[in-house]
Parts: structure tokens; sequence; C-alpha cells
């Protein structure tokens, strides 16, 4: 492989010197030099000098590096988020059915076990502002489920959108699994909110998915915990036409629901009783301009009809009785 490199100076030397450093050689090695323009200096000190350029050439026993392994090394960025991706997908998704099987095929039953987590969780919910809770406690091999009764007013311990009832959770699976080899997983719940809430939700990932097929464009939910990305996927999954798949990542991580290449937009209906539905509705028939009917007997009306009435007004007689 030959490595070369062009000087500019003043001089040849200055030339030659100056491309020996941008190559990292020295006198000792081996190079080949070659003038390819003399230092011409100015004439009647008028015009401008020109610079000399030399070029030096050596040859190196670095071996070329293989296209082949090149692109081979080299990995479309795309692909790879695609893979991710897909990846992160089909793992929330499988997720969601393995514990729908594991609900299934082991019930929860009422236990004792756990009573430490219980009081911790009691604990808490006083720290609230929540004087009375009631707590019962039912378990399987997978599944740790806990149940708050702490009366009608427990907006408090639900939070926005459930977040605080979720920060309730995640310490109490700390607490529960701590020291233990068998992890389980703990669900928290009160005033039947995770039966509602996935109601909402399955209906809101139905809704999205028809209208991402109908308008033929992707819609991005808000941030969710994996537990309600699961059941968007799932949901999605009854709609034809229509994929769903995570993005972001940690407290910003989302679901994104997409319409398949090559689905059809179905048709819609704006207004349940008719009109619209995938196309316009009938045209309504043009009314005729109103036209006046005219009686064929009538005379016509004269703007000198009743004048009589008040008389005629002589100007000038009466300027003759003023002056009088």
């Amino acid at each position: 492989m030959i490595k070369e490199a062009i000087g500019t100076g003043l001089t040849v030397e200055e030339a030659k010197a100056a491309a020996m450093l941008e190559l990292g050689l020295s006198e000792y090695d081996d190079f080949k030099v070659e003038v390819l323009k003399t230092p011409q200096k100015k004439f009647l000190g008028l015009f401008g000098s020109t610079p000399a350029e030399v070029k030096v050439s050596v040859e190196t026993k670095e071996p070329a590096q293989p296209k082949e392994k090149a692109q081979k090394k080299e990995k479309p960025q795309k692909k790879e988020k695609a893979e991710k991706r897909e990846k992160s997908e089909k793992t929330e998704q499988s997720a969601g059915k393995k514990a729908d099987a594991q609900k299934e095929a082991s019930p929860l039953t009422e236990s004792n076990l756990y009573g430490e987590t219980a009081d911790y969780i009691k604990s808490v919910v006083k720290a609230l502002g929540m004087t009375e809770c009631e707590i019962t406690e039912k378990t399987n091999e997978e599944e740790i489920f806990f149940e708050l009764e702490c009366g009608d007013d427990y907006g408090i311990i639900i939070g926005k959108r459930g977040e605080t009832l979720d920060a309730i959770q995640y310490l109490a699976r700390m607490i529960a699994n701590k020291g233990k080899q068998n992890y389980k997983r703990v669900s928290i719940n009160v005033g039947n909110y995770r039966e509602k809430r996935e109601e909402t939700i399955r209906a809101l990932a139905k809704k999205t998915a028809f209208k991402a097929v109908r308008l033929g464009k992707s819609i991005s939910l808000e941030p969710m915990n994996p537990y309600e990305r699961r059941i968007i996927h799932t949901a999605v999954q009854e709609v034809e036409g229509a994929t769903s798949h995570s993005v972001g990542s940690d407290l910003d991580r989302r679901v994104v629901i997409t319409p398949v290449e090559g689905a059809k937009n179905g048709s819609y209906s704006r207004n349940p009783r008719g009109g619209r539905s995938g196309g316009r509705g009938p045209r309504r028939e043009k009314r005729e301009a109103y036209k006046p009917e005219i009686a064929p007997d009538r005379a016509p009306k004269s703007d000198m009809d009743g004048s009589s009435l008040y008389g005629k007004i002589e100007i000038k007689a009466t300027a003759e009785k003023t002056e009088e």
C-alpha cells in the first residue's frame, strides 16, 4: 500500500519537510520525492511569487481491509432498531400471555404468609391520612395479591392514573421478596380500581386501533407501566389490520399503534342516523325561489291615490295672506 503527501514551502526543502511531517517520516526512512513545482520569486517587485510543491510517497506493509468484511461489520442502524423493537414487543406480549395463563392455571387462595408486607402497606396508607384500612391477602405459586378496603374515599391511595398505588405496590414487592429464593409478583387493588382501569385501557386500545386503520397512520399513546402496555398489545391483536409496539425507555415508555401495510381503510359512519358512511349521503333537492301571486283583476295602485284627503296646498296664496 502506497501513501502519498504533497507539501508546499518557499523552497523545495521546506516543501519536502512538510510532506515528510504529514506522513511521519524521517531522513532514515525509505521514500520517494517528486518535485511538482519549483519556487519563483517576484518579478521586478510587482508580481507575486509561487511556492514550491513536492510529493513524497512511501510504501507501507499494512494490508488493506477486504470490502466484504467491512460490509459485514457495518450494520444498518434501522435494522438494529427494528430488531430491538420486535424483540421488546414479543417480550411484552409473551409476558402478558404467560401471566394470563398462570392466573387461569392456579387460582388465588387466602393466606397469612406475608403479614409483614401487609403491615407495611397499612403503615403507608395511614401515613397518607387513612385511619382505617383492612387488607385481605391471597396467594398462589406465582403471585401475591392484597385487596385493600379503606371506605369510599380511597382516591388518595390510587393517585393520578394509579401512580401512588403503583408506587406502594413496588415497595411491597421489594419487602415480600426480600431474602426469598422464589420470586413472586405482588399486586395491590383497592375499590376494584384495577378492573375498571383494565376495561378503560382495553376500550382505548380498540378505539385507537380502529382510528389508526381508518386514517392510515400511527398513533402514540401516553406512557404506561408494563402491565398496562401488555393489556394494550392484547387488545390491539383483536382489531384486524392493526399492530402495536413499544418505544421509549423507563418512565417514558409508551405504546404506538400502527396500521398493517396493505390494510384497507374501513368505512365509517359519522352520523348514526344516516348521512355520511364511507362517502357522501344523498343530495337534497333544490327549492324554487318564492314568487308572490298577483291578482289579475286588481288595478295597480298609484302613488297619488288619497291626495284629496288633505287637499291641494297653494304656496302663493298663503304668502299673500301673510303680507296682509
